[in-house]
């Protein structure tokens, strides 16, 4: 017979487990701890500095949403370079592509 425990409202009923599991999960009542500002986890959106590698909100250029295929060679070095440099493939990818069109243009 399935144990009811507090998340199974959100989870559904879990099975196996002891009376003793189900009077700790229901009967405890835990008080929440605060984290010091140093080890809390930030929240996105609270944080002024960016991550590297992640693109400014306003960066004040359009996107184009695109998408191709790449050779899997290609796919693979975008993906290594994406580590080496600590920046996005797409900012790679938007890159490589904005050379080419200059070049192309002149």
């Amino acid at each position: 017979m399935a144990k009811k425990t507090l998340t199974s409202g959100l989870l559904g009923t879990v099975t196996g487990l002891s009376k003793e599991a189900e009077s700790v999960s229901t009967n405890s009542a835990v008080a929440p701890v605060e984290m010091p500002k140093e080890v809390a986890p930030e929240i996105p959106g609270q944080s002024d500095k960016r991550r590297p590698g992640r693109p400014s909100v306003n960066s004040g250029e359009p996107e184009i949403c695109v998408t191709f295929k790449l050779p899997d060679s290609l796919a693979q070095e975008i993906k290594m370079l994406a580590v080496v440099e600590r920046t996005t493939q797409k900012e790679i990818i938007t890159t490589a592509l904005k050379e080419y069109v200059s070049q192309r243009v002149k």
